[in-house]
């Protein structure tokens, strides 16, 4: 029985207790002494989950571009593409070519622009073929690419671009995986929609908390409102479409921006 069934056929005591377990746990696995489905070092000082309730709020960008603030503060950063039916992250850093090949373990390939990243969009032939599994089947093989990575030594950041929604992917990471903050991506009209409520009410319900909201493609002279469920706005992307046309080109490692320096920083005082 995986953990997600396991979970669901605990009674509300044991959930609640498992929960206090979730919280409590150090994930420092070489010297823990705890029995537990999963045991998993920490890929880095700090394992940041970037999620949103629906598609198409740039979360990947958001995940790139906050990769390169943390980058810029002459701190380490990776990016995780956690999305496996549609990773867009290599696309949007111009890598297009298969990496796993005989490859005795998986490692990050680095960008253009010096982006270590780990995605579906880099390992399979085509990138462009269907993932044609089941949702607990993919969720497993998201989780893979996080433990069986060899990660670079010392990495300051992970950022994990999470697929939107509360689907299978973020259960089998929030229930199993060593990760110490959220980070959740809207548009302006969605900072109090209930699909952007469930996204950060299941990072908090298991145990992670959620740091902030980042608010991109804000438009001038609107008024949008500052907090969601009293989860603040921590960084604002004006609409760009320099952002699109780098994002489609490839070449969105290279957009240089001052907006997410602030958050950048924010996250490097979590080591």
């Amino acid at each position: 029985m995986d953990e997600l069934e396991r979970i669901k056929n605990m009674s509300p005591e044991e959930q609640q207790a498992y929960l206090e377990n979730l919280q409590a746990c150090e994930h420092n696995c070489a010297t823990c002494e705890q029995e537990c489905s999963s045991k998993v070092q920490k890929p880095a000082k700090v394992v940041l989950v970037v999620t949103g309730g629906k598609g198409g709020t740039g979360k990947s960008a958001v995940s790139i571009l906050l990769a390169r603030a943390i980058m810029r503060q002459g701190a380490t950063a990776a990016v995780l593409d956690a999305d496996i039916t549609c990773p867009s992250i290599p696309a949007m850093l111009g890598m297009s070519e298969p990496v796993l090949g005989d490859m005795p373990e998986l490692q990050p390939v680095t960008s253009p622009d010096g982006i270590p990243v780990v995605s579906m969009g880099i390992i399979v032939e085509d990138p462009a073929e269907p993932v044609l599994w089941p949702g607990k089947d993919l969720a497993k093989l998201a989780v893979w690419l996080l433990k069986d990575t060899k990660w670079p030594e010392d990495l300051d950041v992970l950022v994990i671009d999470m697929p939107s929604g509360v689907g299978d992917v973020p259960l089998e990471y929030y229930t199993t995986m060593p990760l110490d903050y959220a980070l959740a991506v809207a548009e302006p009209g969605e900072l109090s929609s209930g699909a952007l409520r469930r996204a950060i009410n299941l990072a908090d319900m298991l145990r992670v908390p959620v740091m902030g909201i980042v608010e991109n493609f804000a438009e001038e002279d609107m008024e949008i409102a500052r907090s969601c469920e009293s989860i603040p706005v921590v960084a604002s992307l004006p609409y760009d479409g320099a952002i699109r046309r780098a994002s489609s080109e490839g070449t969105l490692g290279a957009y240089e921006t001052d907006r997410l320096d602030y958050l950048a920083r924010a996250v490097l005082e979590l080591r």
